[in-house]
């Protein structure tokens, strides 16, 4: 982690070093290049800083099935809705599926109402040869054959009662073909690729008529298989950073911790956000230093900043708001006290003592000895 050097300021004590070199002599005055600037109230944060790497919330979208690409109907960038059809694979072989499956249920429905008619008509002709018998017997009761003959077709019938395997059977297929279909409709759903979420499509891979490998996986945040992916989406409202901290500036980071981010390349300032995860999983480098991965989330959210881009972060650890502040290269020091060289209204300058707060290296807060809007003139005159 890159820090820059943050210090309280109460009283300020610098070498004067610089003027070692000076003599008695009169020397010829070289004219040394100066800039100016006003004195604004703005916010002071001090804290850790690290170079990042902004990090989009990105989804690879891939069917879950095989096939040929029949439509695309959106473009690169287009904002789309959750649930938009976004692509469709040619259903043909699919929905041949789903007849076929149709088929085969209402078939198996008619073998199941068969087999049910065909043991009711066995059973009615069962019970009329147990009645048939009974009638025989009854007429002749001391006819042991016309017994046997009774107790047998009684038999039968009890028998016939008690076997419902043809009827289970039929009512297994059933139940069978009904998942036939259930799973050949699934599929046919699956030709259509739909928006998990509301985003902005941010790469298409294929084209109509191109021929897609099924995804078991379907959605995904991998983003190395964005590449690979049918297409990828990306969700405009979370954007995160990630950063590299050493373990020296670790225990300096927690979550809920707020930060701000600089974005170099789209000249983005101050972009708030806070800490949302920290790592305990430490990684080594070649050279042996050790670091720990922190996760922030920007709470503003702009679609300039791309997925990948180089950024600069600061994990707060004190803030003033609404402070004087001046540039530290406008301050100079002289006997333990700070001053910076003010221009005045009729265009000559003034060395002024100034009372300084908090700095972070770059601005410093001023107390007291100057007013917003003065304006502070940074370089001068080298004897």
């Amino acid at each position: 982690m890159k820090k820059r050097t943050a210090a309280i300021i109460l009283s300020c004590s610098i070498g004067m070093s610089a003027l070692a070199g000076c003599s008695s002599k009169q020397t010829t005055a070289t004219a040394v290049k100066t800039t100016e600037q006003k004195a604004v109230k703005g916010n002071l944060e001090i804290g850790l800083s690290a170079d990042g790497k902004i990090s989009r919330s990105i989804t690879n979208l891939n069917f879950e099935v095989s096939g040929t690409v029949k439509k695309v109907n959106v473009q690169l960038g287009q904002a789309v809705k959750a649930g938009d059809v976004l692509a469709e694979l040619d259903g043909t072989d699919l929905q041949l599926a789903v007849t076929q499956a149709e088929n085969a249920l209402s078939k198996a429905q008619a073998n199941y109402t068969d087999a049910v008619n065909q043991r009711d008509i066995n059973l009615m002709d069962s019970k009329n040869k147990v009645a048939d018998a009974k009638a025989k017997w009854d007429a002749k009761p001391d006819d042991t054959s016309l017994q046997a003959a009774y107790e047998l077709e009684l038999k039968k019938y009890q028998t016939l009662q008690n076997s419902n395997s043809t009827i289970q059977n039929a009512k297994l297929s059933v139940e069978e073909a009904k998942n036939n279909l259930q799973e050949a409709k699934n599929k046919l759903n699956k030709i259509y690729l739909k928006a998990p979420l509301d985003g902005k499509i941010m790469n298409i891979n294929y084209k109509v008529g191109e021929v897609v490998t099924g995804n078991q996986s379907g959605t995904n945040n991998n983003s190395a298989s964005s590449s690979s992916a049918f297409m990828t989406i990306v969700d405009p409202s979370v954007i995160y950073v990630e950063a590299s901290a050493t373990e020296s500036d670790i225990s300096g980071i927690k979550t809920g911790q707020q930060l701000r981010v600089a974005i170099d390349s789209v000249s983005l300032e101050n972009v708030p956000g806070e800490v949302v995860s920290v790592s305990d999983i430490p990684t080594t480098d070649s050279s042996g230093v050790v670091t720990y991965k922190v996760t922030g989330k920007l709470t503003e959210p702009n679609e300039v900043i791309k997925d990948g881009m180089t950024s600069f972060i600061t994990f707060l650890k004190k803030e003033k708001k609404d402070v004087l502040l001046v540039p530290n290269k406008a301050i100079s020091v002289s006997s333990g006290k700070q001053y910076v060289t003010v221009k005045t209204s009729d265009g000559k300058t003034e060395k002024r003592a100034i009372t300084g707060g908090l700095t972070n290296g770059s601005q410093t807060e001023v107390v007291d000895g100057l007013k917003q809007g003065e304006t502070v003139v940074i370089g001068g005159v080298q004897k």
